[in-house]
């Protein structure tokens, strides 16, 4: 990897990326309670968090960390420590230790990724959250919060939203680069569900869920190369979240005594209206920072080729 020297990037965005470092830790800590609360709306609500939730959700920061240290590596070595202390001392002192799990993911996996080559990094970057989120959000999948009278929130699909955009993130290293990191994604889930003794069907489901709608985004997603980035986001994402939450709810849930076709409704419309939008946010999001890149061909090499 080689990132450009320290003195190339405005005053204010390495104050930025220093300041990102400095919070993460203890945002990652706090964001861990949230997880916490969010599966207590589920079917068996956890009194503490398994070690490996907590892993999955540092996971999702790694990146984060990774794309700071890489526009100016030298300039992070101060924050990064701090926070990492920062963090300690709020886990010893608020929360049981083994919540470090979390932070310490976050930032062991944004260092790991900064010590690669840039192409592998910015590449298997946003692959891990992808991969991470997937995980979440089958961790979450039968925890569900009543709003209002009608609407009801699989607390999953806040984690699933995430997915769409960072899978649009690796279109850009080519199709097959996708395809393996859906493939991988699933397995992981498969074998995630199986070590926590979840029920077959739940696993089967999921797998089939995601290698189909991912698949569909896919390919509408490369169909529409000559179209801007966000007109590509919308169409493949407006494809794929209907087709995921449709095919996950109805199959994983058909036949359960309090799955009526009024609660499927409810849930479907919610999940949709969620994933959509929570993508939609995260693409515009995005948009500034790759309108500050050099345009890159359509199908470029691929680190996997």
């Amino acid at each position: 990897m080689s990132p450009g020297p320290t003195s190339s990037l405005p005053p204010s965005r390495t104050r930025s990326d220093g300041l990102r470092l400095l919070l993460l830790p203890a945002l990652v800590l706090a964001g861990g309670t949230g997880l916490l609360w969010m599966a207590g709306f589920g079917q068996e609500p956890p009194e503490r968090l398994p070690l490996a939730a907590l892993a999955f959700f540092g996971a999702l920061f790694g990146d984060a960390v990774h794309d700071a240290l890489r526009r100016s590596r030298s300039a992070m070595t101060f924050p990064l420590g701090a926070g990492a202390v920062l963090a300690v001392v709020a886990a010893i002192a608020v929360l049981p230790v083994r919540d470090l799990t979390a932070p310490g993911t976050a930032l062991l996996l944004g260092l790991a990724l900064a010590a690669l080559p840039r192409r592998w990094g910015e590449m298997l970057g946003p692959m891990t959250v992808y991969t991470a989120a997937t995980l979440l959000a089958n961790y979450t999948f039968d925890a569900f919060l009543p709003v209002g009278d009608w609407f009801l929130v699989n607390m999953g699909t806040f984690f699933f939203g995430i997915t769409f955009t960072q899978r649009d993130r690796v279109h850009r290293f080519g199709r097959r680069a996708v395809y393996v990191m859906i493939v991988a994604a699933a397995a992981m889930n498969v074998v995630a569900a199986l070590s926590i003794d979840t029920p077959l069907r739940y696993v089967a489901v999921s797998f089939f869920a995601i290698v189909l709608a991912e698949s569909a985004d896919t390919e509408v997603y490369h169909r529409l190369l000559k179209r801007t980035w966000l007109v590509r986001v919308a169409s493949s994402n407006g494809v794929s979240a209907p087709i995921d939450t449709i095919v996950f709810t109805v199959l994983a849930f058909y036949g359960a005594p309090w799955a009526t076709a009024q609660w499927m409704l409810q849930v479907i419309v919610t999940d949709v209206f969620v994933k959509y939008g929570s993508s939609i946010v995260t693409a515009l999001l995005l948009l500034r920072s790759r309108a500050a890149r050099v345009p890159e061909p359509m199908e470029p090499a691929s680190p996997l080729r």
